[in-house]
C-alpha cells in the first residue's frame, strides 16, 4: 500500500485500521470537512464540556462521559440523556460513573446538550451570529414568555414551541433553565441528503433537457473514489459493486454522487447533470489508479476524484500511473478537483515563494491525461481559494473551471456528470466509447472564456459550457487522426460569413513520462491553422517563466513544446476554407493518435438557457437568468409576460456578456415567459412556470394508512401526490384538497412530496419525506409529563385530528393499572395540556389514550415524571439485590444508614444526587434503615435481602 508523507493520525471507526494520513483535513476539497463528519475528541469535549462556559446555576446536573464499550450501557443505570458520538454520552447519573471501570472520564455537561448537533454547532463556531431557534418548553405561562423575551425576540409559538432570534452567546445561559426541553435552528423538513445550491444554470447544463432529452447518461458507469457514498433517495437503484469501497460512509461523497447524477426524489435541488448513470465507489485510501481490469470488466468510464493531499509539484508515481492508465484504457476519463488552496504558495519546486500560482493539491493532478477543474462562483467569477496552475513543469492546469462555490469538489463533480452525457451522445452517433482526449478537446473547445483571449493558468481553458460540448458532438464538429515523427496531417474547415469566432483544439493522450521527468510531456504534436489568405496561426501559449509578472501575463500566439492540448482562436475571421494542421514534431513510438475540435460562432445569436422549457423558478427568491450572446452590443432589455406573451413588464436593463442577471421574482403561481431585447431585435423564452414549494406534513401514520397535509397554494386547481416506486420519485394521485389519506395497501413507499398544479403547468414539488421519520406516529407526535410546583402537567402533541373523537388521560396506580383521569373532546387545536393535581409519591406513569369517530382505540407513548416533595424518597428494589437504589426529592448532604434486624450499622453512604445507587453485598434477612439530615432521622423503613451473600 502507497503511504503518504506521515503527519498524523486519524482514529477510524471499529475494524478499521489506524493509517497515516497526510494533512487531508486542510486540502481535500471537501463542501463538508472530515472534522464535521468525525468530531475529534477534542471538539467534542470543547462543545459539551461546562467547563468551557462560565459557571451556570442549574437545578440538575448533567455530565459529559466518554465509555470504553459502549456496546456495553445500561440505560436503566446511567440515565443516559443524549448520545453525542460513539464514546461520549450525556448522562444525569453521578454516582452510577464515580466507579465504572466502562467510564473513561467524565465531567460536568454544558447546557448546549439540549440543542442538536446543528445548532450545537453553530454556536460554538459563532457565538456573536443572531439565529432563528425553535425551542420546545414544557409549558407555556407568562412567566416563561417573560423569561425568554430577555434572551431573544420572539417571532412565533405553535403550542410548546417557540420561536425565537437569539443571539448565539446567550443560547447557554437560556438553555439551563428547567423549563427548556430541547433547541434547534428554525427549518424546513426534508429527508436524507437534499441540496441546497446546485445551479445547473451557469456551465448550461440546466438547457440541456430541451435541446437533448434523450442525453440523461443512461449506461454510463462512473466511478466515485473517495469514501463510499449513502443510498441516498436521488441515487436509488443506480449503484453497483466493483472496486473495494472506503468501510466509511461519506455525506460528501454522497453530495458528490448527488451533483454527477442526482435523479431529484428528494427535492428540485436534488438533480444532478446526467440522472441515469450508474454508480460505484472506490476508496482513496490508495491513491493509485484502481485496477484497469476492473475498469474493463464493468465498464467503468469516468472516475471522479474530488479530494487532495497537499501541495506536490513534482511528476511522481501517482502522476505517471494515471497517464500510463488512460494511454493504455484510451476511453477512461479521470476528473480531479484543482484544489482549495488557490491563495498558498508552494515550498519547493521551481514556482517554491510564487503566492497564488502552482498549489493544486495533489502530484496526482500533475498528470497530463486528467481532466483537472477549478471552482467558480454562481456569477462565473473564478474563486480565489481555487488552486491555480501551473503544473510543475509550467503545464496548463486547471483545463477547465465549473461551478464549485463551496469548493472545487463540485465543479469536478459536475464536469464528471458533464462527461457522462459526452460520452453517451458520442457512443449513440458512433457506436463506441469516445476517447479520453476527444472528450478533453470538446470540452476546452466548448468552454468560455473568462478574460482575454486564450488560457491562464488561474481558469484553463474557460469555463464548463455542457450544452455547446454536447453540440459539438451531435454536429461532429470532431476530428481524429494519428502521425508519426515529422508527419503532418490536415483538415478543412468551412467558416461562414458573419463569424464572430472561430476556435480549434488539439488533444491527445501522451505516453507516461518517466517519474520525476523534468518535462512531462513525451509525443510532441503541433496544431496550426491556415487562414484562407495563407496566414498561418500559431496556438495560444502561457508563459512558464517562474515570476508572478510572467505567469499572469496574457496568452501569446508560440509553438507549444509543454502541453498536449493545444488551442487555436481567431476573431472575426473571414469566410472561407481554413487548414488545420496537425505535425509530429517528436513521436517516440510509431505513431501518435490525436483528436480535434472546432467550433464557429456566429454574430448576433442569442439563447435562453436558463429558464428553459418547463423549467420552475421560485417565487420570492433571487433566481438567476441565464443565456448566451454572440452580440456585440453591451446590454439589453428584459422583460417578463404573465399571460402567455400577451402583455409585458420591463424588468431591466441586463449587460450581455455577463451571461446573467439576478432577479428577484414575485410571490406567484403563474407560467411565464420572458424577451430581451437587444437592437430591435426581440428573443423570447419558452414558458416557464414560478411558484413556491409546499410544505408537506404528517397528520398520522398508522397501520390502515397515512394522512398527507399541507397548507392551499392561491391559485392552484389541485394538487399532485408522489411517491417513491421503482426507485423513482412519480405520481401516485391528485387530489382538490390540501390533505388525503393514502391507505396502506396502495402505499409502494414511505416516501411522499406534494406539487400545486395550475392551469396547463405544475408548481415546485416539496422535499420528499419519509412519513416513518417525522415523529408523528398513529396521531400521536409526543406525550410529556413535567413536575410544575405540587402538580405533572401532561404535553400532549398530535399530528392531526383528523377523524378523532375524544382524548381520555390516564395513570397507572400503585398495583400498575391504568385509571381514568379525565375525558375531553377533541377542537381543531394539535396541543393539549392537562395537569393531574393530585399525584402520589414517587414515579408514576401517564398516556392518553385517542378514540375516533369510528370508535377505535389509539394509545399514545407512555411518560413518567416522579413526584417527590423536600425529605421524601423512594426506595427500591425491595426486595433488594446487589444494589439499592434512591430517588431523592431535593439534593442536600442526607447520610444513609443500613442497619441489620439485630442493631448492627452494616452501611454508611452519603447521598446527595437526585438519584443515588449504592452496590451493597448482603446475606438473607431484614434490615432497618434510615436517612438523615445534619444528624437527624428525616426519613425510615425496612429493606429485604433475600440473595445470599457472594
Amino acid at each position: 500500500m502507497l503511504q503518504l508523507p506521515f503527519i498524523g493520525l486519524i482514529t477510524l471507526p471499529p475494524m478499521t485500521k489506524r493509517i497515516p494520513v497526510t494533512v487531508l483535513l486542510l486540502f481535500l476539497c471537501f463542501k463538508v470537512s472530515w472534522s464535521q463528519k468525525h468530531m475529534s475528541d477534542e471538539a467534542i469535549v470543547s462543545l459539551y464540556n461546562a467547563t468551557s462556559l462560565s459557571p451556570q446555576k442549574n437545578s440538575n446536573q448533567y455530565y459529559l462521559v466518554k465509555f470504553k464499550d459502549p456496546a456495553h450501557i445500561d440505560n436503566r443505570k446511567y440515565n443516559i440523556i443524549k448520545r453525542v458520538s460513539y464514546n461520549y454520552y450525556v448522562v444525569s447519573s453521578a454516582s452510577a460513573i464515580k466507579s465504572d471501570a466502562n467510564i473513561i472520564n467524565n465531567s460536568a455537561a454544558s447546557p448546549i446538550w439540549k440543542a442538536s448537533d446543528n445548532l450545537a454547532k453553530n454556536w460554538k463556531q459563532h457565538p456573536a451570529r443572531t439565529q432563528a431557534v425553535e425551542v420546545a418548553v414544557t409549558a407555556v405561562n407568562d412567566t416563561v414568555i417573560n423569561h425568554i423575551q430577555q434572551s431573544g425576540a420572539i417571532t412565533g409559538q405553535t403550542g410548546n414551541l417557540i420561536r425565537l432570534n437569539i443571539k448565539l452567546e446567550n443560547l447557554p445561559a437560556l438553555l439551563q433553565q428547567d423549563y427548556i426541553l430541547f433547541a434547534n435552528e428554525v427549518r424546513q423538513p426534508h429527508a436524507e441528503l437534499a441540496i441546497s445550491d446546485i445551479d445547473l444554470g451557469l456551465n448550461t447544463m440546466s438547457a440541456i433537457v430541451a435541446n437533448f432529452p434523450g442525453i440523461t447518461g443512461s449506461g454510463i458507469n462512473i466511478s466515485v473514489k473517495e469514501d463510499r457514498y449513502d443510498n441516498d433517495l436521488d441515487l436509488l437503484g443506480r449503484s453497483f459493486t466493483s472496486f473495494k469501497a472506503s468501510d466509511i460512509t461519506s455525506g460528501h461523497a454522497t453530495t458528490m454522487a448527488t451533483l454527477i447524477g442526482g435523479n431529484g426524489n428528494s427535492y428540485i435541488k436534488g438533480l444532478g447533470v446526467a440522472p441515469k448513470v450508474n454508480f460505484t465507489s472506490s476508496s482513496f485510501a490508495q491513491l493509485m489508479p484502481d485496477s484497469t481490469t476492473i475498469f474493463k470488466s464493468f465498464r467503468i468510464s469516468v472516475q471522479n476524484h474530488s479530494y487532495g493531499t497537499g501541495i506536490e509539484n513534482y511528476y511522481g508515481a501517482e502522476s505517471a500511473a494515471y497517464d500510463q492508465q488512460i494511454f493504455e484504457n484510451d476511453s477512461l476519463v479521470h476528473v480531479f478537483s484543482s484544489g482549495n488552496i488557490g491563495n498558498s504558495a508552494p515550498e519547493s519546486g521551481v514556482y517554491s515563494g510564487i503566492s497564488g500560482v502552482a498549489n493544486l493539491s495533489g502530484d496526482f493532478k500533475q498528470a497530463k491525461n486528467v481532466l483537472v477543474v477549478g471552482g467558480t462562483g454562481r456569477t462565473g467569477v473564478p474563486e480565489s481559494l481555487s488552486s491555480a496552475g501551473p503544473a510543475y513543469d509550467g503545464r496548463i492546469k486547471p483545463e477547465l473551471i465549473a461551478d464549485g462555490e463551496d469548493g472545487t469538489s463540485g465543479a469536478a463533480a459536475l464536469v464528471s456528470g458533464t462527461v457522462a452525457l459526452l460520452q453517451q451522445a458520442y457512443r449513440t452517433q458512433y457506436k463506441q466509447m469516445p476517447s479520453a482526449a476527444l472528450i478533453k478537446s470538446v470540452l476546452i473547445n466548448s468552454a468560455d472564456e473568462t478574460g482575454s483571449s486564450g488560457p491562464n493558468h488561474k481558469t484553463g481553458y474557460g469555463s464548463l459550457n455542457a450544452l455547446e460540448a454536447l453540440r459539438t458532438i451531435n454536429e461532429k464538429r470532431i476530428f481524429t487522426g494519428s502521425v508519426s515523427n515529422a508527419t503532418q496531417t490536415d483538415y478543412s474547415i468551412t467558416v461562414p460569413v458573419n463569424c464572430r469566432e472561430l476556435k480549434v483544439s488539439l488533444a491527445w493522450n501522451d505516453p507516461a513520462a518517466a517519474v520525476n521527468a523534468p518535462w512531462a510531456l513525451v509525443n510532441d504534436l503541433d496544431l496550426t491553422v491556415t487562414t484562407p489568405s495563407g496566414q498561418q496561426i500559431l496556438p495560444w501559449v502561457l508563459s512558464s517563466f517562474p515570476s508572478a509578472d510572467s505567469l499572469s501575463a496574457p496568452a501569446k500566439r508560440r509553438t507549444d513544446t509543454l502541453n498536449n492540448a493545444e488551442q487555436v482562436i481567431l476573431q472575426n475571421p473571414a469566410a472561407g476554407t481554413y487548414i488545420v494542421h496537425v505535425k509530429g514534431r517528436r513521436i517516440t513510438n510509431s505513431a501518435q493518435k490525436f483528436h480535434i475540435a472546432h467550433q464557429e460562432t456566429i454574430s448576433n445569436l442569442f439563447e435562453w438557457i436558463y429558464p428553459s422549457v418547463g423549467d420552475q423558478l421560485f417565487a420570492g427568491e433571487d433566481n438567476y437568468l441565464r443565456w448566451q450572446s454572440s452580440f456585440n452590443t453591451t446590454s439589453g432589455t428584459i422583460s417578463v409576460s404573465y399571460d402567455h406573451g400577451q402583455t409585458w413588464q420591463a424588468i431591466n436593463n441586463a449587460t450581455l456578456e455577463n451571461r446573467y442577471y439576478t432577479w428577484t421574482t414575485p410571490d406567484v403561481f403563474t407560467k411565464t415567459m420572458l424577451k430581451m431585447d437587444i437592437g430591435g431585435q426581440t428573443f423570447t423564452s419558452a414558458e416557464f412556470s414560478i411558484s413556491k414549494p409546499l410544505t408537506l406534513d404528517i397528520g398520522y401514520n398508522c397501520v390502515s394508512g397515512t394522512l398527507l397535509q399541507w397548507k392551499p397554494q392561491p391559485g392552484s386547481i389541485g394538487y399532485n401526490i408522489y411517491t417513491i416506486k421503482d426507485n423513482l420519485l412519480q405520481k401516485l394521485v391528485s387530489t382538490a384538497d390540501t390533505s388525503i389519506i393514502i391507505p396502506a395497501q396502495q402505499q409502494t413507499s414511505t416516501y411522499f412530496a406534494v406539487s400545486a398544479t395550475g392551469n396547463s403547468f405544475e408548481g415546485l414539488k416539496s422535499y420528499t419525506i419519509n412519513a416513518t421519520t417525522q415523529g408523528v406516529g398513529c396521531y400521536v407526535k409526543t406525550l410529556l409529563a413535567n413536575v410544575v410546583n405540587n402538580t405533572i402537567v401532561l404535553n400532549l402533541q398530535l399530528g392531526s385530528v383528523y377523524n378523532l373523537k375524544s382524548i381520555t388521560w390516564e395513570k397507572t396506580t400503585a398495583a400498575g393499572q391504568y385509571v381514568t383521569l379525565n375525558t375531553i373532546p377533541l377542537s381543531t387545536a394539535v396541543d393539549y395540556i392537562y395537569a393531574d393535581n393530585n399525584p402520589r409519591r414517587g414515579k408514576q406513569y401517564y398516556r392518553a389514550k385517542l378514540t375516533t369517530i369510528n370508535g377505535d382505540i389509539i394509545y399514545s407513548n407512555i411518560a413518567d415524571a416522579v413526584y417527590l416533595q423536600p425529605n421524601q424518597f423512594v426506595i427500591y428494589p425491595n426486595p433488594v439485590a446487589g444494589q439499592i437504589n434512591i430517588i431523592s426529592g431535593d439534593i442536600n448532604n442526607y447520610e444513609f444508614k443500613l442497619y441489620s434486624i439485630d442493631g448492627k450499622l452494616t452501611l454508611v453512604k452519603s447521598i446527595n444526587e437526585l438519584q443515588n445507587t449504592i452496590p451493597v453485598n448482603l446475606v438473607a434477612g431484614v434490615y432497618v434503615y434510615t436517612i438523615e439530615l445534619n444528624g437527624k432521622v428525616v426519613y425510615n423503613g425496612k429493606l429485604i435481602s433475600k440473595k445470599p451473600s457472594g
